[in-house]
C-alpha cells in the first residue's frame, strides 16, 4: 500500500520499481532557482537516512545520470492561475529515473516532501507512479500557544517545522500574551523566559526555507493575564482583582481584558505591535481578541450601556485593524465574539481575516455560514485537543478537524488553521499535537477525507516508522480514559486550595457526582484499560523507525500521569464525600506523583524552556501535601 499524507489529488500506481544506488545522481536543471538546492539536499538527506545510500547533487544535465530530477516549468502541464496552483506539482517514477516538475518553487517543494515520504517507506526501491497534485486550501495552518506555561527551545521549534513541512503546512503561528522580551515590560516577562527579537528572525528565516509563512501573533485585548496584574498596567484592566489576589490557572482562562476606553491601553498595543512586527517577513498580524469576556462589565460599563458591549468591541478591533493596516499588514482576529453580531464584520476593513473556532467534535455551522453570508474572509479554525490533557483527545480531534475542513471547503475559507493552546500551564506534552496537525494538513489539502483508521495507520508508518500501522489507533483509545482531565482536575484542586474555580463549592462538585457515578468502579477500569494500552505501545516500540523512538517515552509517562490523575480525584472526591478508601495508601500515592513529576520535568527540559514549569510543579506538591494529611 502506497502511503502519502495529504493524499493526491490524483495518483496512479504503475508496474515496476525504481532502484537508486551510487550511480544515481540528484539533478536540478537548469530553470531552478538557488533555493532548490536546499530541497535537494533534504532528498539527499532522507535517502541517507532511510537507505544508506548516499546520491551526490549536480545541476549539470548534459550527462545522462539516471537518478532523480528536479526541475521548474509552465510546459510541465502546471500553470500558475492562482495561489493553489502556484503550490500544484507533477511527481513520476519509473524504472528509469524521478522527476518532480512545478511552475514554482512552492510547488516543487510540495512535490519534494511526497517523494521523501516515499523514501521513508521504501528506501532506494521505489514503486513506479504518477502524481499530479495541488491543494485546495491555500493555507494550511498551525497555531501554537507558546505563552501561557510553555515556550519551546528554538532548537525544538525548527524540529517541529521540519516535521510539519513533511505533510506540506505553509504557515504558522506562535502566539504570544507576554513571553516576548518587549522593552518596557520587564516587569511581565522577568519570571519567565521569553522570546528574543533574534529567536523571532531566526525562526522565521528557517520556516521561510521550509516554504511555511511565520506570522506575528499577539494578544491585544482579552487574555491579559500577567500584564494586567502588574503595578504598572493593571489600571488599564477592564476588571480589576483585588491587589494580592494568588495565580490561578482558572482565573488566567476568564479575565483580564483591556478596558477599551482608555487611550492608555490603545497605546500600549500599538507599541507592542510596532515592536513585534517588523521581525515577519509576513505580511499578517494576528491580533487575537478573542474571549472579551469582561468588556464592558467595570471600567467601561457606562459606555457599554450607552452603546452596547458588542459595539464597543468592533470599535476597539477596527482600531487595531487600522493601525495593523497602516503598518503594511493585513489583520487576523479570532471570529469567537463577532459571530453573535455577523454583519458587523462589513464595519471592519474589508480584507480582514475572521478566524472564526469551534473546538466540538461537532462543530456549528451556522457561525461560519452567516460569517460567509456577509462577506467574511474566513480561516476555519480547528484544534488538536491537547489542551486540558494529559493525553490528546484524538478521537475528538479528528471528528473536529474533519468538520471544519469541511466548512472550510464549503464556505470558501481561504485556509485552515488547526490551533494547539496552552490553557492550565500547558501540561500537555506537545509530541501528541503531531497527529492533530497532520489530520489537519491532510484534510485542508484534499477534501476527500480519509476515514480515521486509514489516516491514523498512514501517519502511524509516516511519521513515526511503525511497521504495524497501529500505534496512533492504540494511543487513540488510551486517550479516552480520562475520568477527570488536566484542567477539571486543576479546576478541582485550586477549589480546594482557594476556591476560586467555583463559588458555590456544593454546584461545583455536583457536576462530577454526575459525571462519575459509581467513581471508583470507573477508575479502576480506566485505569486498567491505559496500563493494557501502555503495554501495547511499549510491544510495538521494537517494530518503530529508531530514531522515532524518543517520540514515544513522553507519551507513555503521560500515560502513567492520567493514571495517577484518576487515582488522586478518587481520594479526593472520596473525601468530598466523608468516604475513606483503606485500599489506597495516601502517602504512597503522595509520593508517586512526586516521582512522577521528578520525569516530567526532564521531558520537560528537553523540549522547552524554563517558563513556567514552576507553577505546575506548586501545585503538585501543594496536592502531595495535601492527600498526605486526609
Amino acid at each position: 500500500m502506497i502511503r502519502i499524507l495529504p493524499r493526491p489529488q490524483h495518483i496512479e500506481e504503475r508496474e515496476g520499481r525504481l532502484l537508486l544506488d551510487y550511480h544515481c545522481r540528484i539533478t536540478m536543471d537548469s530553470s531552478c532557482p538557488s533555493e532548490v538546492f536546499f530541497y535537494a539536499s533534504q532528498l539527499a538527506e532522507q535517502l541517507k537516512k532511510s537507505s544508506g545510500i548516499e546520491l551526490l547533487i549536480d545541476r549539470r544535465t548534459s550527462g545522462a545520470h539516471k537518478g532523480i530530477v528536479l526541475c521548474m516549468s509552465g510546459e510541465a502541464g502546471i500553470t500558475r492561475e492562482n495561489k493553489k496552483e502556484k503550490e500544484a506539482y507533477r511527481l513520476e517514477i519509473t524504472p528509469e529515473g524521478v522527476t518532480v516538475c512545478a511552475a514554482e518553487k512552492e510547488g516543487l517543494f510540495n512535490g519534494v516532501q511526497t517523494l521523501r515520504q516515499l523514501i521513508i517507506q521504501y528506501g532506494s526501491s521505489l514503486p513506479c507512479l504518477y502524481i499530479e497534485d495541488y491543494p485546495e486550501l491555500s493555507v494550511r495552518g498551525w497555531f501554537m500557544d507558546v505563552t501561557r506555561g510553555r515556550i519551546p527551545k528554538m532548537a525544538y521549534l525548527k524540529e517541529l517545522a521540519d516535521r510539519c513541512s513533511l505533510y506540506k503546512i505553509n504557515q504558522l503561528h506562535l502566539y504570544i500574551e507576554h513571553t516576548f522580551l518587549f522593552d518596557g515590560l520587564s516587569e511581565v516577562w522577568r519570571d519567565d523566559t521569553p522570546l528574543t527579537a533574534q529567536d523571532i528572525l531566526e525562526f522565521d528565516a528557517y520556516c521561510a526555507e521550509r516554504n511555511i509563512e511565520l506570522v506575528p501573533s499577539v494578544a491585544t485585548f482579552g487574555h491579559l493575564y500577567k500584564v494586567l496584574r502588574t503595578k504598572t498596567f493593571h489600571e488599564l484592566s477592564e476588571v480589576e482583582e483585588a491587589e494580592g489576589t494568588a495565580f490561578s490557572f482558572y482565573e488566567r482562562m476568564c479575565h483580564h481584558t483591556l478596558n477599551s476606553t482608555d487611550d492608555r491601553a490603545y497605546e500600549l498595543v500599538c507599541r507592542l505591535i510596532d515592536e513585534y512586527s517588523p521581525l515577519f517577513r509576513s505580511n499578517l498580524f494576528n491580533i487575537n481578541c478573542d474571549e472579551t469576556f469582561d468588556l464592558g462589565r467595570g471600567r467601561g460599563k457606562e459606555r457599554a450601556d450607552e452603546i452596547g458591549s458588542h459595539v464597543m468591541y468592533v470599535q476597539w478591533v477596527n482600531r487595531v485593524c487600522e493601525h495593523v493596516k497602516a503598518l503594511g499588514k493585513r489583520p487576523m482576529f479570532w471570529g469567537d465574539i463577532i459571530a453573535a453580531h455577523p454583519e458587523a464584520i462589513k464595519e471592519l476593513p474589508e480584507d480582514v481575516i475572521c478566524m472564526t473556532w469551534d473546538y466540538s467534535p461537532t462543530p456549528r455551522e451556522i457561525n461560519v455560514k452567516k460569517l460567509w453570508e456577509n462577506g467574511a474572509h474566513q480561516y476555519l479554525c480547528p484544534g488538536v485537543q491537547g489542551w486540558n490533557q494529559a493525553i490528546h483527545q484524538l478521537d475528538n480531534a479528528y471528528e473536529n478537524i474533519k468538520q471544519m475542513a469541511a466548512f472550510a471547503h464549503k464556505y470558501d475559507g481561504e485556509g485552515l488553521l488547526n490551533t494547539d493552546w496552552g490553557d492550565f500551564g500547558h501540561f500537555q506534552h506537545p509530541e501528541l499535537s503531531m497527529v492533530g496537525i497532520v489530520y489537519g494538513a491532510a484534510f485542508s489539502w484534499n477534501s476527500d477525507i480519509q476515514e480515521k483508521s486509514a489516516i491514523n495507520a498512514d501517519i502511524s508508518v509516516i511519521e513515526y516508522g511503525d511497521r504495524s500501522a497501529s500505534l496512533v489507533e492504540v494511543i487513540s483509545h488510551m486517550s479516552n480514559q480520562a475520568v477527570v482531565n488536566w484542567g477539571e482536575f486543576v479546576r478541582i484542586l485550586e477549589n480546594c486550595r482557594y476556591q476560586v474555580a467555583e463559588r458555590e463549592v456544593t454546584a461545583f462538585w455536583e457536576k462530577y457526582d454526575e459525571q462519575t457515578e459509581n467513581s471508583q468502579k470507573q477508575i479502576e477500569f480506566c485505569n486498567e484499560a491505559i496500563r493494557n494500552d501502555m503495554a501495547k505501545v511499549s510491544a510495538l516500540l521494537v517494530g518503530i523507525e529508531e530514531g522515532k523512538r524518543k517520540y514515544i517515552a513522553p507519551i507513555l509517562h503521560m500515560a502513567e500521569g492520567q493514571i495517577l490523575i484518576n487515582t488522586m480525584f478518587g481520594v479526593i472526591k472520596n473525601v468530598h464525600d466523608g468516604q475513606q478508601n483503606p485500599c489506597i495508601d495516601k502517602r504512597a500515592l503522595a509520593e508517586a506523583f512526586e516521582i512522577w513529576y521528578y520525569e516530567y520535568r526532564r521531558q520537560w527540559h528537553k523540549i522547552s524552556r524554563e517558563s513556567e514549569l514552576y507553577r505546575i510543579g506548586e501545585l503538585i506538591f501543594w496536592l502531595a501535601d495535601y492527600i498526605r494529611e486526609l
